[in-house]
């Protein structure tokens, strides 16, 4: 007899993602009793769980702990370019019920065709979406929706951190375009609509004691919402300091919300300029969002408000910024010091 009703875990790749993120998470929603199956060639310690080294590995499991595999959540952890493969495999061992961590796929072509193989396979696929999905944004819409600072005019985001180290040590990212702003343009989606065009973007390198990481330093780009709202999108690499902070300019005030700027502490703060309004949140955001997803598969509420289309778009726009930023210049080795 296959259980019904329950929707078990499945983690593909048990790196950082699926081990300290998706599966941290779990363990936070079920006080620590998530067994889950992390698929990974590596041999890995699972707390509370099993691994297996590969898909038919897991099926396997599923079956001898009485569930179908249509019942399970498998969490795509993998390495962004093996997307799409590891979501047909899947899905040709009868899955269907995905989260997808970010970005999710490595170039725009690859995400288009992720978007058509899910649309003609009828998959339910909930790529990774934090921000949207956090209470500081869920309070500041709450302040906005009331009124309190008039109709927004433009919006302001920053995601700014000291990643001096991790730049000189990892070569994933080719410029400060593909760090922080793809969360941050997830968020101008989500509160302002779609982009009509990107009127302004530049790029940085980050500067060192022995030389200048090209184009890792930080980026700033400007967007005009078809409802004619501007967004600015802005993050330094270079900070002293860590800030995750979204204003909203409206005709009447401006909205100041702080994220929570790393695991260390989950609170955020949602405040009116120059008015004794002050709203302290706590926060955990991802964990959040992957609440929602298992609530909307078990058929109690909506899917989260992000959907493959809106990822595509936006790294449609990231493709055009960073090309805007760094038009006619030579194009020189990332992650090497001059």
């Amino acid at each position: 007899m296959r259980k019904k009703g329950n929707s078990p875990s499945v983690i593909v790749g048990y790196g950082h993602a699926g081990r300290d993120l998706h599966h941290r998470a779990l363990r936070d929603l079920t006080g620590g009793r998530s067994a889950v199956i992390a698929v990974d060639p590596r041999p890995a310690e699972v707390a509370g769980g099993t691994w297996v080294p590969d898909v038919r590995g897991a099926v396997a499991a599923l079956w001898a702990a009485g569930h179908r595999v249509s019942d399970a959540v498998f969490h795509v952890a993998v390495p962004p370019g093996a997307h799409r493969d590891c979501l047909e495999e899947l899905l040709r061992a009868g899955a269907q019920r995905f989260i997808l961590e970010k970005p999710i796929a490595h170039t725009v072509q690859e995400a288009a065709h992720l978007v058509e193989l899910v649309e003609a396979t009828g998959a339910q696929v909930l790529p990774m979406s934090v921000w949207p999905a956090s209470r500081v944004t869920e309070a500041a819409e709450e302040l906005v929706a009331a009124g309190a600072i008039g109709t927004p005019v433009s919006y302001h985001m920053e995601q700014s951190k000291p990643r001096f180290r991790r730049s000189l040590e990892t070569r994933g990212h080719g410029s400060a375009f593909e760090v922080e702003l793809p969360h941050q343009l997830l968020l101008a989606l989500h509160l302002a609509g779609p982009v009509a065009e990107v009127t302004d973007s530049r790029g940085w390198d980050l500067p060192l004691p022995t030389g200048r990481l090209a184009r890792l330093g930080g980026a700033e780009v400007v967007l005009r919402h078809t409802s004619g709202v501007t967004t600015t999108l802005y993050t330094d690499l270079g900070s002293p300091v860590r800030r995750r902070r979204l204003h909203v300019h409206g005709t009447e005030g401006t909205l100041v919300a702080d994220y929570p700027v790393s695991g260390d502490d989950d609170f955020g703060q949602v405040r009116i300029a120059g008015r004794p309004v002050h709203q302290v949140v706590q926060d955990a955001p991802l964990t959040r969002f992957i609440e929602q997803a298992y609530a909307h598969f078990r058929g109690e509420r909506p899917a989260p408000r992000s959907d493959l289309a809106v990822h595509l778009e936006s790294m449609e726009l990231l493709d055009t910024a960073r090309a805007a930023a760094f038009a006619g210049a030579v194009a020189p080795l990332p992650q090497e010091a001059a």
